[in-house]
């Protein structure tokens, strides 16, 4: 499989939402995986039940001896779909749960192929900080496809919301610089890292468009002339 491809991306999901899927994963007994430092296996459990504002965990989870304040990763199925829970672990009397306000991201699959820039190209990329009258905020373009891209933000101070639309430029490769709009899809913020920030193209113009199906079709080619 190619490694330039990227097929899937994690949706945060509303306050509602997260407690909708909670909800259906204890009544479908979805099994919740997860891993901890302390044990080289996976670890699974069920949602026991809710109680005042705790997602209860199976009593095998409460047996464990772990420390309660790593960072897990917790992976569930409803039906076919994917989700992932952002939490810590924690201890009420004899019973292991997390917050139900924990980050609920749900994995969705894209209509439309991402590329990898190559490590090698030239690039540069820069988002319009209307905040700050019209100075720049320095980016790197992580992927690209039809209808979005996706920015490594080296600038720790600005922060973003989802739905919000907001003016980038850049440049990839021999190829001409794009400026355009694109409305926040995905946003991270990676405490004492760099952001990552999801874009889907907004109100593109056909010339923007041909220059970004330029942009797809020389790192389709690079890969392709690459891989043989």
């Amino acid at each position: 499989m190619s490694s330039f491809v990227i097929v899937d991306f994690l949706i945060d999901l509303n306050k509602t939402d997260s407690l909708v899927v909670l909800k259906n994963a204890s009544s479908q007994k979805s099994v919740l995986v997860f891993k901890l430092a302390e044990f080289s296996q996976l670890q699974q459990t069920k949602i026991d039940y809710f109680l005042d504002k705790k997602v209860i965990l199976g009593k095998e989870v409460s047996e464990l001896n772990f420390n309660l304040e790593q960072d897990v990763s917790i992976k569930f199925n409803i039906g076919t779909e994917i989700y992932f829970v952002k939490t810590q672990l924690k201890k009420h009397l004899n019973k292991i749960y997390f917050d139900m306000s924990s980050k609920v991201l749900q994995l969705k699959r894209r209509k439309e192929s991402r590329y990898l820039i190559p490590k090698k190209w030239n690039q540069s990329a820069h988002i319009l900080n209307n905040s700050k009258a019209l100075n720049l905020i320095s980016c790197h373009v992580q992927d690209i496809s039809l209808s979005g891209i996706r920015f490594e933000v080296l600038d720790q101070t600005v922060i973003f919301k989802r739905d919000d639309i907001i003016k980038f430029q850049f440049q990839i490769y021999k190829r001409a610089e794009i400026a355009s709009y694109g409305i926040v899809r995905f946003y991270l913020n990676r405490a004492g890292h760099s952001s990552i920030l999801g874009l889907e193209f907004f109100n593109l113009k056909e010339v923007q468009k041909e220059r970004i199906s330029n942009i797809v079709e020389d790192i389709v080619n690079f890969q392709t002339v690459n891989k043989f």
